[in-house]
């Protein structure tokens, strides 16, 4: 399986700050491997610090409940 390796000068990982971060990506973009204080050789370096993605909470749950209210016809006012 192919990896790619990413690089950073500064990370933030779960033990806190880390300097010079190697990051390995397998085929399916999941972390195989992570390395501190490791060489930035044969990597994409990041341009600025790295910190772990966010879980995208977004929702419209809330439009299914009010989906068709806007469409009602009232002419009894």
């Amino acid at each position: 399986m192919t990896t790619r390796a990413w690089f950073a000068n500064d990370a933030l990982l779960p033990q806190g700050w880390a300097r010079n971060v190697r990051c390995e990506v397998d085929a399916r973009g999941r972390i195989a491997r992570i390395d501190v204080d490791a060489s930035a050789e044969e990597c994409e370096r990041a341009s600025g610090p790295v910190i772990p993605g966010l879980c995208n909470v977004h929702s419209h749950a809330f439009q299914r409940a009010f989906a068709g209210l806007a469409e009602r016809s009232d002419a009894h006012h």
